[in-house]
């Protein structure tokens, strides 16, 4: 096969192949079984994407109408997973599931330049006409564990979704961690590291760690 073009299989012939595959224009790598994967016909993808499932089953990956997407990388690693992205998502950057029953959501036109999501402990909702820069993180967990000594208790669980609401305007190199709601209309400066939840709408964030620094605020594109 050559794996420069687009190519278009019936599930038979999808069936006999080992595990590389392309699905319109994402290059597969499904190293699990029973993944399903629907990507809409009109979606754009522009630069080199991948979509890849390196164990695991039953894991869902829906791309929705009207989507841009440029070097998009999705990766599962578990199963029962969910990514959605409804329509009309620009988006670039990287989407990342590891664990079981976790979810990534990303809402109608919002737009992305460079945005790395991390779902480990928990899941990530992002809600529609979002605006997000480059050099953002958001992670719903803390890959290393920290333990008290004493107890060895964990002090830094993730124990809630992180939600981000709609029309939320994220500025460059912001850093988003576990547990973090953000309500509505909100606006987050340009290298704000946000760890705790902001339930003020239309107010603007800023700061490390961020903070409510303004209220009643709108933007516009």
């Amino acid at each position: 096969m050559n794996r420069k073009k687009t190519v278009t299989l019936s599930p038979m012939i999808q069936a006999w192949l080992p595990k590389y595959l392309y699905k319109q224009r994402f290059l597969l790598h499904d190293n699990g079984h029973d993944n399903h994967i629907n990507i809409a016909k009109d979606a754009r993808i522009i630069g080199h994407s991948v979509i890849t499932i390196r164990k695991g089953h039953d894991n869902h990956i829906t791309i929705g109408e009207h989507g841009q997407f440029n070097k998009l990388k999705i990766d599962i690693n578990g199963s029962h997973n969910q990514i959605t992205i409804a329509e009309q998502v620009k988006f670039s950057g990287q989407l990342l599931i590891v664990g079981n029953h976790l979810r990534i959501y990303i809402g109608a036109r919002t737009t992305a330049i460079d945005c790395y999501i991390l779902a480990r402990d928990k899941s990530v909702t992002i809600g529609k006409d979002c605006m997000i820069s480059r050099g953002i993180e958001i992670r719903a967990t803390d890959v290393h564990k920290v333990y008290d000594i004493e107890s060895n208790a964990r002090l830094n669980n993730a124990h809630s979704d992180i939600i981000l609401g709609d029309k939320i305007w994220i500025a460059a190199n912001v850093t988003i961690s576990k547990n973090v709601t953000i309500a509505s209309g909100c606006i987050i400066a340009a290298g704000a590291f946000v760890n705790k939840p902001i339930e003020t709408p239309n107010c603007m964030i800023a700061g490390t760690p961020a903070k409510v620094i303004r209220q009643n605020v709108r933007w516009e594109r």
